[in-house]
């Protein structure tokens, strides 16, 4: 089957699947402001791999104000970001709304759970996990509550 074409189940004829989760539903001003947040958030990435990268990099030579300048930057920018989430949210259609909280909902579920019962495999031998490890199981357990609800709602 071909995802991208309409798939007929009785009466309706629906969009493909990956058609559906590419096209964005909601107002003009939803489209905007989520815009807005991927452009923070682009903005964001690409600075904390610059910082990681010159913190890490022995031969850059960083010291004093520098280092700390370097560091704090990509959350300054992390801190934009999540605002202009926040306002994202708080202006978009009711549905979106309710997909984006459903899906943070199952991120932070997910992110605590599996950190705080890793906790007892790290107990009993398991290699240690850090942060950053969980900050990626909330982020596709975020995504994968995202595509559920817009399957469920679509």
């Amino acid at each position: 089957m071909n995802m991208t074409e309409p798939i007929h189940e009785g009466e309706h004829n629906r969009t493909g699947r990956w058609q559906h989760v590419l096209q964005h539903s909601g107002t003009e001003s939803d489209r905007r402001n989520q815009y807005r947040f991927l452009l923070w958030t682009a903005a964001w990435a690409v600075s904390f791999l610059g910082a990681t990268w010159l913190l890490r990099a022995s031969d850059v030579g960083l010291d004093g104000w520098t280092v700390w300048t370097v560091a704090i930057a990509p959350n300054v920018l992390a801190v934009v970001a999540g605002a202009t989430y926040v306002r994202f949210l708080r202006e978009a259609d009711e549905l979106i709304r309710k997909i984006q909280l459903e899906a943070l909902a199952i991120g932070f579920a997910a992110a605590l759970f599996i950190g705080i019962g890793y906790t007892l495999l790290e107990h009993a031998g398991a290699p240690e996990v850090g942060v950053g490890d969980l900050t990626v199981v909330m982020m596709v357990a975020f995504a994968l509550g995202q595509l559920i609800g817009l399957e469920r709602y679509r």
